[in-house]
């Protein structure tokens, strides 16, 4: 398939597995056989990078919501469990955006669209199984903050917030709808030349890996990295998780090469359009960038 969009709960599984495009393909790139040649596509990559940062918010505005919801998550089942004279230890904040910065977020390969980014390779999958991997430590992934005669009492007062973690925050209206660039993938996917350059990709794909590949997202999103291996506080990587990484770049380095023909034929309709798509959408994207900075004013006035 060309595209399968996350169908999940939380924001935080949309925004996770998105990634920068980080400008295009190299400009060396040779055209392979059979594709067309286009203009350059780092510009074009680049705007559509910032504008799903726009859209799902900096590192700065992802740790700011973090932040806010712990208070109101965390906070709200501690005061509840109080009022119902259960005892709560509150869990501990840690931050699943630590590590990230501005340059690890943007369009990416989340959405396993034929426009996705071909120099991201799997970047954002490494860093989510890390913070994962820190989350999981601290023992936030589970519920060990009360003991087994008040889970009911737990349950009860963790139900207003939808028994989700406060990482699992929701992003500002429309940010969802945004995300996605539901119209312009829908251009991209009616242009006669993307489609006849992707018909080369399952062939491709058999060709080097002796197996059909049907859907592209099952392809790249399945489990390569060991969570438990993964490299914490500075550690060096051990052998399995050295292989993980592996495996994982020579993936998506497979799915680029294949995929690299559809990719320009893509972005040449991407950069037709993108302006329009702006236009279009801009009262939208002013609110969803308003309300993300007004989270990080909301966050700077909560004690740490």
């Amino acid at each position: 398939m060309w595209r399968r969009f996350l169908t999940v709960p939380a924001w935080v599984a949309v925004v996770l597995i998105l990634g920068p495009s980080g400008g295009g393909p190299p400009a060396e790139a040779p055209t392979p056989p059979g594709a067309t040649a286009t203009r350059p596509v780092g510009p074009t990559a680049a705007r559509l990078d910032a504008l799903a940062v726009a859209i799902t918010g900096t590192a700065e505005e992802l740790r700011a919501s973090e932040r806010l919801n712990y208070h109101r998550v965390e906070g709200g089942v501690a005061a509840c469990m109080a009022a119902a004279g259960r005892p709560y230890r509150m869990a501990p904040f840690v931050s699943f955006y630590a590590d990230f910065t501005d340059a690890d977020l943007g369009y990416g390969t989340g959405s396993a669209t034929v426009f996705d980014s071909v120099t991201e390779r799997g970047r954002r999958l490494v860093l989510n199984t890390i913070a994962g991997a820190r989350l999981s430590r601290a023992g936030l992934t589970g519920r060990g903050w009360v003991g087994s005669t008040d889970i009911e009492a737990l349950n009860r007062c963790r139900a207003p917030y939808e028994y989700r973690a406060y990482h699992d925050f929701d992003p500002p209206p429309g940010a969802y709808r945004l995300a996605g660039f539901v119209d312009l993938l829908e251009t991209v996917l009616r242009d006669p030349r993307v489609t006849a350059a992707f018909e080369r990709y399952r062939p491709c794909m058999r060709a080097r890996l002796g197996h059909d590949v049907p859907d592209r997202s099952d392809f790249l999103f399945q489990a390569r990295l060991p969570a438990g291996h993964a490299p914490l506080d500075g550690q060096p990587p051990d052998p399995e998780w050295t292989r993980g990484l592996r495996a994982l770049d020579e993936a998506f380095a497979l799915d680029v090469e294949c995929r690299l023909p559809a990719y320009r034929e893509a972005m040449r309709v991407v950069a037709a359009n993108l302006d329009a798509w702006e236009r279009r959408h801009r009262t939208e994207l002013d609110a969803v960038r308003a309300a993300w900075r007004q989270r990080v004013a909301d966050a700077a006035t909560l004690g740490r």
